[in-house]
């Protein structure tokens, strides 16, 4: 009998997890059955649903991991932009501010130089005279120039104005002074003290370089350079007639010379008496100019190119390679 009951047992058929909610429906239950077992068979090379799962926890789990950088870069473009980093430039005065500030500095320095015990009209136009102690005698100044203009700050600035003025011995002597001014309040300059001397910009003078050569007694040279700077310079003759083809100089009009005439010439080589069509030679040409009322010396240069047995002027002004020589030049005196 024992055995009986074992065997009904292991016959009696296990019912299924739908089964349980559906036993009034055999043939549906059965039918779900039959659905069932092919939806397993229907991946027996991936083992069913088993690899399935662990497709799914492998998705899950790799999201998981990639969130933080995937949150990041999300998070960097929604970031608003980086604010790019401005570079303060310096300030620098307004044109029609320093405009007025060199009239007023020039004016100040020239009122200051020439105010007398007797006569302070002027100077009194820029700061008081009262309790100043002025000259019995005043300075003799000419030309009277800004050289420099600094701003200080957002509302101070320097100006130094250079001007001559004549000596005890009666030489006139370069001489720079400073002016600080003022503004503020965007409105009126206003002078800070009086002008303080400082040393005047040195200047040397100096002959050119890259001109070894005197071109003087070169007739074919002088001729063509005496006419055209005759033309360009005191309005003797047709231009274009020493120029080269194809280049265009104007002449200087009204002339403001009655007469130009050569003290020398000197060049960068000697081209000989007969030279060769294109081939070109630079000169210096030192001039002797004269009109109604002053007489003055002036430098020229010029570049020749040959041309049918004769020189013509190609350009006017210094060349390129000689004026690169001239910033060589270490303190040489000539």
């Amino acid at each position: 009998m024992k055995a009986s009951r074992k065997t009904e047992k292991a016959r009696k058929p296990r019912v299924g997890i739908l089964g349980r909610f559906k036993r009034g429906e055999p043939e549906a239950d059965s039918a779900l059955n039959t659905e069932s077992s092919k939806l397993i068979q229907g991946e027996p090379w991936t083992q069913g649903h088993n690899l399935s799962n662990k497709a799914l926890t492998v998705l899950v789990v790799g999201g998981m991991l990639a969130y933080p950088f995937v949150a990041n870069q999300i998070s960097d473009g929604m970031s608003p932009p980086a604010v790019a980093q401005v570079v303060e430039e310096k300030a620098s005065v307004p044109p029609a501010l320093a405009q007025q500030a060199q009239s007023v500095a020039q004016g100040f320095v020239s009122a200051w130089l020439t105010a007398t015990r007797d006569d302070s009209s002027r100077l009194e136009r820029y700061t008081k005279t009262s309790t100043t102690r002025l000259p019995e005698k005043s300075s003799e100044i000419r030309e009277l120039s800004v050289s420099e203009l600094e701003l200080v700050n957002d509302s101070t600035f320097r100006v130094t104005v250079s001007v001559e003025v004549k000596d005890a011995a009666g030489k006139w002597q370069p001489r720079a002074f400073d002016v600080l001014l003022t503004n503020p309040d965007q409105g009126s300059l206003s002078i800070l003290g009086f002008p303080s001397e400082r040393a005047h910009p040195a200047a040397t003078s100096k002959n050119f370089e890259g001109y070894p050569t005197d071109l003087s007694g070169n007739k074919a040279v002088t001729s063509s350079v005496e006419g055209f700077l005759q033309s360009y310079l005191a309005g003797n003759g047709d231009l274009t007639r020493f120029v080269t083809p194809g280049n265009t100089i104007t002449a200087i009009a009204p002339a403001p010379y009655s007469s130009a005439r050569i003290e020398y010439v000197v060049g960068d080589k000697d081209p000989g008496d007969k030279a060769a069509d294109g081939e070109q030679v630079h000169v210096n040409v030192r001039m002797l100019l004269t009109n109604q009322t002053t007489e003055t010396l002036g430098d020229f240069q010029l570049t020749l190119t040959a041309r049918a047995g004769r020189w013509e002027v190609s350009t006017l002004g210094l060349d390129e390679d000689i004026a690169k020589s001239q910033n060589k030049r270490k303190g040489s005196k000539k």
